[in-house]
C-alpha cells in the first residue's frame, strides 16, 4: 500500500482527487505533537510527494487547512527546501509544509483518497467556523436525482 501511495499520489493530485491525511498515531503523545508543531487528531490535505535527484529520501507536501502548523525538521535543509519548492511550492501562509516520508509515517495515521464520479456536482459555500466544538454549525446535504 505504501509503494502504491508514493508512486501514484501525484497522479491522484493531477486528476483533482482530494487526498486527506490525519494524525493521531497511537503511542504518540499530545506533548510530542505539540513539540513538533503538528496538531494531533487533526485532518490535513496531502498535496504532493517528491523525490529529489540529490537526496534519496521522499518528501510529502502537506497542508493544514487552518494554516497554523509551523512544522520543520532538520533533515530538510534550506537547499533541499528550495529544490522541493521547485517541484511544488509550499507557502507557509497557506499552512503548507514539506515533511520527510519517515516523519510522515511517524505522525500521520491514515490517508484517504476521495472517490470521484464524473457526474458528481461540486457546489461550495464559504464556511463559517465556530470558536467551540459545541457551537452549532448549520450544514446542508443536497441530493439531485438525474
Amino acid at each position: 500500500m505504501i509503494f502504491f501511495l508514493i508512486k501514484n499520489i501525484n497522479i491522484f493530485v493531477s486528476v483533482s482527487l482530494l487526498i486527506g491525511a490525519s494524525t493521531g498515531v497511537p503511542g504518540i503523545t499530545a506533548e510530542e505533537y505539540t513539540r513538533v508543531h503538528i496538531h494531533g487528531n487533526h485532518a490535513y490535505s496531502l498535496l504532493a510527494v517528491a523525490t529529489l535527484s540529490t537526496d534519496p529520501h521522499r518528501f510529502v507536501l502537506v497542508r493544514d487547512p487552518h494554516s497554523h502548523s509551523k512544522y520543520s525538521e532538520d533533515s530538510i535543509t534550506p537547499k533541499i527546501l528550495e529544490e522541493l519548492n521547485k517541484e511544488k511550492s509550499a507557502k507557509r501562509s497557506t499552512g503548507s509544509f514539506w515533511i520527510s516520508w519517515s516523519m510522515f509515517i511517524r505522525y500521520f495515521s491514515s490517508v484517504t483518497i476521495s472517490t470521484y464520479k464524473s457526474d458528481y456536482f461540486d457546489i461550495r459555500e464559504c464556511g463559517k467556523f465556530t470558536r467551540s466544538a459545541t457551537d452549532p454549525v448549520t450544514s446542508y446535504r443536497i441530493h439531485v436525482p438525474k
